[in-house]
């Protein structure tokens, strides 16, 4: 008698493939959300060190800075009211803080808007949290919000 040769039929091989590609798939949009998520937790905490230095600024001068480079820690030296968060080469991971003009009138000294955001070109790929407050509101009520861009942290404050 001839011994029975085992093997895998083309049906199973198929099955596996497709259960492996699956897999693969869920896996990579976890991925990607979780990376996504990870290069942010930067940029928010920025925020939040140059919300606590216009406060600073504030209690000296009293008035908030019009500019990121008058804040302490800020100055790159650059004097182009932009902050660079990293030096990463993709342009995704790449973020800036800046202080926004609209609360650097004569008028409207007791005002200030943070802006924190990526240098992409790409939509998808846009990130942007911005942070308002003023002289009159109590330190807890000036939040971090997310303008553009998607993530895990939108809802977080």
């Amino acid at each position: 008698m001839k011994p029975r040769l085992q093997a895998f039929t083309l049906v199973e091989v198929v099955i596996v493939v497709a259960i492996l590609a699956i897999l693969a798939s869920v896996s990579f949009s976890i991925y990607r959300h979780y990376f996504r998520s990870a290069f942010e937790v930067d940029p928010v905490s920025v925020l939040m060190a140059a919300k606590l230095a216009q406060e600073e600024y504030y209690a000296d001068h009293d008035e908030y800075a019009c500019r990121i480079e008058d804040l302490a820690g800020f100055d790159d030296g650059s004097a182009d009211n932009k902050y660079w968060l990293n030096s990463d080469k993709d342009d995704r991971r790449k973020f800036y803080i800046t202080v926004l003009s609209p609360g650097c009138s004569d008028a409207n000294k007791d005002n200030y808007t943070l802006q924190v955001k990526n240098n992409t070109t790409d939509a998808n790929w846009e990130i942007e949290w911005r942070l308002s407050c003023s002289a009159a509101s109590n330190i807890g009520e000036c939040k971090p919000v997310q303008v553009k861009g998607a993530s895990t942290f939108k809802h977080l404050f």
